[in-house]
Parts: C-alpha cells; structure tokens; sequence
C-alpha cells in the first residue's frame, strides 16, 4: 500500500499556525474575532487536501483556541466544530467525486487509445492481406512484406529466406534513409551463425529486444566497418520473428527501430508475429505457384519436344526407306550401276540400324538397363578401329583426318564395343559438322594415370549460351542444320552416358560459331580396371 503525500498535512499546520498568529495580531489591536482565522484555516486545508487534512486543521485550531485564548463560549465553540465538520466533509465528498471523474476520464482515454490501436493493427493486418494477395511472385511478395512494415512499424526491415541448401539469403530490404540501406545491404546475412536471426529460423520462435544495447551490436558485427554502420544506423529496438508455413521454416522477418525512438512491446511482437503467419502463407503459396508454373513450362517443353523428336525419327526413318526403295526399283531392272545400287542401299540400312540402335540405347539409359561388357582392350586399336570406319565418308567429304595414337602402357579394362562406340560418335559428329577442306584431329595419349582422347574440329562450333545443353537428349545447336545432316541428336547423350558408366568424364569447348569444337574424354585406368572386375 502507498504512503499517503504529507504535503497537504503539513499544509494544514502551516494554515493553523498562520491562523494562530493572525488572531494573536488582532486580539492586539483589541479585534476579538475567536474563529474566524481557524475557519479559514480548516476550509483551507480541506479544499487542498480533503477529510484528513481538515479534520487535522480542525483539531489543531481547536486545541489552539482552548490554550491560547482560554475556554471560549461553548456555543460558538459548538457551531464551529458542526460547521468545520459539514464544510471538511463536504469538501471530502467533493475531492472523491473529482477523483472518480478523473479515474473515470483516464479510463475512457486509455479505452480510447486501445480501440484506436486496435483499429489501427486491424488496419494493418488488413491492408497486409490485401497487398499480400494481390501477387503470386515470390521475390515481389518478399518486397511486400518489407514494406508494410516501414514506415508503419518499423524505421528498418529485413526478410531473410532459407535457401534449400540451409543458407539464409537476403531477399528484401526496406529503410527510411535509402543510403545506410544501401550501406548496411553489403553485408550478408549471419554468415557466422551469431545473429539472433539465425536462433529464430532455428528454433521458429520469435524475439524481442526492447532494448538494442552496443554490446549486443559488437556479438553480431561482421567486422570493425560493420560494426560502424550500425552504430551509425542508432538502432534502440528490434523484433525477430520467423516465417512458417506448413510447418516449415522459409525464413525470418527482421524489424528495428532507429531515429523514431520507439521501444518495441509485447503488443508490437504479437502485431508482428500475426503479419507473419499471413506473410508466410502468401510466400508458400507464391512458392508453389512458381513451382508449378515451372512444372507447366518444363512440360510443354517436354512436350514440344516429343513433337520435334517424333517428326525428326519419321524423318530419319523415311530417308534411307526411300532410298532403298529406289536403288531397289534400280537392280530389279536389271539396268544401271548394280554394285552402286547394292552399295548404296546397304548404306542406308547401316544408316538405319544406327538409328534403331541409337533408339535403343536411349531406352537402356533412361530405364537403367545399358550394361557394359568389360574385357582387356587395347584402347589404341579401339581408336584407330573407330576412325578406320569414318575416314572413308571424311575422304568423299574432303575432310582431313589428323590422327595421334600414342598407345598406353598397358592394356585397360573396358567394353570394346561401347568405347568405340565413343570415338565413332566423336569423330563421326566432327567430320559431320566441318566443311570439305576442313581437319578433324583425334589424340589420344595418357596423362598419368589417365587415358585421354581429343576430338577437334574447324567445323561451325557452338555459341558459348548452348555449350550447357550439348549433352541433352534432342537438344541440336542448329535444328535446321543438324536435320539436313541427319541425326536425332542422341549421340552425344549416349556419349556421355557411356563415358559416364566407365567411370571418366566429358566436356566440350568451343570458341563461338565457326571456330570449332573440342571434345576431351578422360577415363582413368584404375577405374576402368575397378569396372572390370566388378
């Protein structure tokens, strides 16, 4: 219980003092006025102070009057005290009625500003729903969220998101002064795990910091630069909540405080925490929106792809039935070239059985089922066998062949077959794509351990934005070209593949569009070995 204030008590005794020596001045000019000064004294003290300190007033001029000036007439004395008590109590009432008045006002204004600031989160919230629904992008709904909250709530906001390999990243940042936004955003996001962000995304519960101390600042600073800037920045308040949806953590929202001086409260976190839950809704919907649309896209490509794919195998298909069909028609008659005839539908039908076989290969690879056949080889005959069978369709071509065997110590471990299978397609789609008094060159040599083949080429080359794809099934730098020349564009595909399975690897270079292209295989021996015995 709090002490009553002593001031207005010892008001009433100063009143009753002053009251005393008023009477003594007049009863010395001979005035006799027995109550009157002590009448002024007591309602005095009860207008300031109320009961206690009139009822004290009283007494005391009471007390005073009967030792000072004697026994006074018992009826003035009587119609004093009545009097006093009416006017102490009647000013009492008064007091606790202002009080009530004034508690009852003080209750209205606090009702007043509860419903204000609840009307104003209610505002909040709502304008939050409406701008976080209104777009399915994730990086613009990110930007939404950021500014909702300056200047409204906040002098500084950060969101920070979880990317799938557990790396926070910065994704949005709003600030009222744009340069120590510009400042602080050269800063990445807790890459040392100190920031309080990190313990929020962790755990997903939320943290206030009424208070942002320079000590806290000095456990999180990056460096002495950073720790500058956001001394400069004069933070002195900060909420941290996360992002959950679905149970999953996509992030944190970052709030603080800096030139307003406000000082975040539990009222402020709880406006937060439910801007949060509506943001993080709206990002795991954008998310899925995006994943879908993707799904979409890589679908229709899919698809249009199919429908290139099954036009081009009808294509290929067509050609060499067609020639065959007429060289047929040719050595029924008897008449023309016979052995040119034989020659060339034999042509195509290797041709063709490329083609199937290539098909088949696909097959294997996508369900799993191409296996190897591994044998000591000598891998210079493989080369040399593969290039054999390309140099007489490079000789009509007017290609030259540059070919550099240098044969390894030993003998590896490998399928022949599929090896040759590698080479063939190198050479084949080198000699394929250079133009008649062009030079495909084929090396290979060992480098350590390693056996390693280039196939190059002055042929047309690849643009550097189509180097990634060269690898991908159906996938043609120049679908137009490469159909004139034939092909599905499985090839390098199976390449890969192949390559892939005797445990080497492939990559491809080229300088730009009519600078060549470079094939580089290498296969390390020891896998090679390791293949066999498995």
């Amino acid at each position: 219980m709090r002490p009553r204030p002593l001031l207005p008590y010892g008001v009433a005794l100063l009143s009753v003092v002053v009251a005393t020596l008023l009477r003594l001045a007049l009863e010395a000019f001979g005035v006799r006025l027995p109550f009157l000064t002590f009448f002024l004294a007591t309602i005095i003290s009860a207008w300031l102070g109320g009961v206690g300190p009139g009822a004290l007033a009283l007494g005391l001029s009471l007390a005073a009057n009967a030792a000072l000036f004697g026994a006074s007439d018992r009826t003035r004395t009587a119609a004093f005290l009545v009097v006093c008590t009416v006017i102490v109590l009647l000013y009492g009432s008064l007091r606790a009625a202002k009080g009530r008045a004034e508690r009852a006002r003080e209750s209205e204004l606090e009702a007043r500003r509860a419903a204000e600031a609840a009307r104003e989160r209610a505002s909040f919230l709502a304008d939050g729903n409406v701008l976080l629904t209104a777009s399915l992008d994730y990086d613009q709904t990110l930007s939404t969220v950021a500014g909702l909250l300056v200047p409204r709530l906040a002098d500084w906001c950060a969101v920070d998101v979880v990317e799938p390999d557990g790396t926070i990243r910065r994704s949005a940042a709003a600030n009222r002064d744009p340069a120590l936004a510009r400042a602080t955003s050269v800063y990445p996001p807790d890459p040392d795990g100190r920031h309080p962000r990190t313990a929020v995304i962790r755990t997903g519960r939320s943290q206030l910091f009424a208070e942002v101390t320079d000590e806290g600042l000095v456990s999180i600073a990056a460096n002495a630069e950073h720790l500058r800037v956001m001394r400069e920045m004069g933070y002195a308040s900060a909420i941290i909540v996360p992002l959950v949806a679905r149970g999953r953590t996509l992030g944190a929202i970052t709030c603080a405080t800096m030139e307003s001086g406000l000082h975040y409260t539990t009222d402020d976190l709880a406006l937060v925490e439910n801007l949060a839950v509506r943001a993080a809704l709206a990002l795991d919907n954008a998310r899925l929106y995006r994943a879908a649309e993707a799904a979409r896209a890589e679908a229709e490509e899919a698809n249009r792809v199919k429908d290139e794919f099954l036009s081009v195998v009808s294509h290929e298909l067509k050609t060499p039935l067609a020639s065959t069909l007429g060289w047929l028609r040719v050595a029924r008659t008897g008449k023309g070239n016979q052995a040119r005839a034989f020659d060339t539908m034999e042509r195509s039908m290797r041709a063709q059985a490329k083609l199937i076989e290539d098909l088949l290969d696909v097959s294997r690879i996508v369900a799993g089922r191409l296996r190897l056949d591994p044998r000591p080889i000598e891998l210079a005959r493989v080369v040399e066998a593969a290039v054999d069978t390309i140099r007489p369709e490079s000789e009509a071509k007017g290609v030259r062949l540059d070919v550099r065997v240098t044969p390894p110590t030993g003998p590896v471990v490998g399928d022949a077959d599929r090896l040759q299978q590698i080479v063939w397609n190198l050479v084949s789609n080198a000699v394929k794509f250079t133009p008649p008094g062009g030079r495909v060159g084929v090396r290979l040599h060992e480098v350590g351990s390693y056996a390693e083949l280039v196939v190059e080429d002055t042929g047309k080359g690849v643009t550097k934005e189509f180097l990634p794809f060269m690898f991908e099934r159906f996938r043609q730098a120049d679908p137009v070209t490469s159909r004139d020349k034939g092909g599905l564009g499985l090839g390098l595909a199976i390449t890969r593949h192949l390559v892939g399975l005797h445990g080497g690897r492939i990559t491809v270079a080229s300088d730009g569009p009519g600078k060549g292209t470079t094939f580089t295989v290498v296969l390390p021996v020891s896998s090679l070995a390791a293949t066999g015995s498995s």
